[in-house]
């Protein structure tokens, strides 16, 4: 998320509330914001101070948005962090997740690239390892579910086309879209990309469920191979 006009600052302010008030909400830095969510410190460090902790342990090279890598188990190794402020973390994770997946999911059709990389991005851009996801779609190109199909390790994942075909017929798809992240952050795709989508393609004609796309998810960019006449 990127929110706030300090948002790789996390410099301590321990009134978030009446800075809010005084001059928006936008003005709050990160660490104040989460310290909203938070609303109370501990003993030594009020709410501010414990926010700031927890985006230092969990912000690295990648600033606030390495914070949707934390679990809940994680977060509670935070001095000051128990279950219920761990929890209070990760559904505010959540809910910036859904928000920005409700604002495209309005635009309903997915035969799109740019359509269905935005509807997926935050759930897969901060993905630590490579995973698979299938989208299912009716003869409208319209989202009936989607399933993560494979997840592999930090370079690779293992899938052959027969268990995506399997479950595209299990749902009754009228269109396919297989997308997957690299974590790496750059969405170039491999020669092992080019094979496999070339594997399914042929594999999805041969029961009538085209693959309308093979979409590669980075760092708040994508590449759809479709786009580039590889799909």
């Amino acid at each position: 998320m990127n929110i706030g006009m300090n948002n790789n600052s996390y410099d301590v302010n321990p009134r978030p509330y009446e800075k809010s008030m005084k001059y928006g909400i936008s003005a709050l830095s990160d660490a104040e914001l989460l310290a909203i969510i938070l609303r109370t410190g501990t003993k030594g460090a009020d709410a501010t101070s414990l926010s700031s902790e927890v985006l230092r342990a969990f912000a690295g090279k990648d600033g606030i948005v390495g914070l949707c890598n934390a679990e809940i188990h994680e977060l509670m190794r935070i001095k000051g962090i128990g279950k219920v402020k761990a929890i209070q973390i990760r559904a505010i994770i959540e809910l910036a997740k859904r928000l920005s997946k409700g604002s495209v999911s309005e635009r309903k059709c997915f035969s799109n690239p740019k359509i269905i990389a935005d509807y997926y991005m935050q759930d897969m851009m901060h993905l630590e390892v490579e995973k698979v996801l299938l989208v299912i779609l009716d003869n409208k190109c319209r989202l009936i579910c989607d399933k993560f199909v494979s997840q592999g390790t930090v370079n690779s994942s293992v899938i052959s086309p027969r268990e995506i075909i399997i479950e595209a017929l299990k749902h009754k798809a009228v269109f396919i879209v297989v997308i997957h992240n690299h974590p790496s952050g750059d969405p170039t795709p491999s020669n092992d990309d080019y094979n496999f989508t070339d594997r399914l393609k042929r594999a999805a004609e041969i029961v009538d469920i085209p693959l309308l796309d093979h979409i590669i998810i980075g760092n708040n960019q994508y590449i759809s191979l479709k786009e580039t006449g590889k799909c």
